[in-house]
């Protein structure tokens, strides 16, 4: 008596099916774990922009900080400045308004604001990070 043992075409075929979907997932969720790295790349560059565009105030100074026209009220930036790919166009703006605050020490502080916008595989995107500045503020301190 000789017996033959095998597949039969629907257990091929319902294996095949498994095998399918699960390589179809795998790719996906790679697809998904790029796009979600990318993103979190795009917002931590974003932030790191419109930080140093705030540090920068530091070093001006008052009278350079209240005057029109020394503080650029727009800018653009780079995903990678200097690359030959830069990558993703940061365009931002930065506002400079009086403090929303009714103190009598209202007049010596002034409220920055910093926005970028740009587009993530065709989705717009936009940050702000805001500050105040003080008139005595951290560059005239003295021990």
């Amino acid at each position: 008596m000789n017996r033959q043992c095998g597949f039969t075409l629907v257990e091929t075929l319902i294996a095949s099916s498994v095998l399918g979907i699960m390589v179809v997932s795998l790719c996906s969720a790679y697809t998904f774990g790029f796009r979600v790295i990318r993103v979190s790349q795009e917002n931590q560059r974003a932030d790191q922009i419109m930080l140093q565009k705030l540090e920068l105030l530091r070093v001006y100074g008052w009278s350079r900080t209240c005057s029109n026209g020394f503080v650029p009220a727009t800018f653009t930036d780079s995903f990678s400045p200097g690359s030959s790919r830069p990558g993703v166009t940061y365009s931002g703006t930065i506002l400079v308004t009086n403090a929303p605050i009714s103190a009598s020490y209202s007049n010596q502080l002034r409220l920055v604001t910093v926005t970028l916008n740009w587009s993530s595989s065709g989705r717009p995107c936009s940050q702000n990070m805001s500050t105040l500045v003080a008139q005595y503020g951290i560059q005239t301190y003295k021990n």
